[in-house]
């Protein structure tokens, strides 16, 4: 999926709390991933 893909679906699901904690939480994931691959 590609960030547009998310705004998308965020935008759709902009009144449940659950899908926007769910897409932070995926997007921190993947910084924080990105970050340790280029420290490591």
């Amino acid at each position: 999926m590609t960030r547009d893909d998310w705004i998308r679906e965020y935008r759709q699901h902009s009144g449940s709390w659950q899908a926007v904690v769910g897409v932070y939480a995926v997007l921190v994931g993947a910084m924080v991933l990105s970050g340790y691959m280029m420290v490591g």
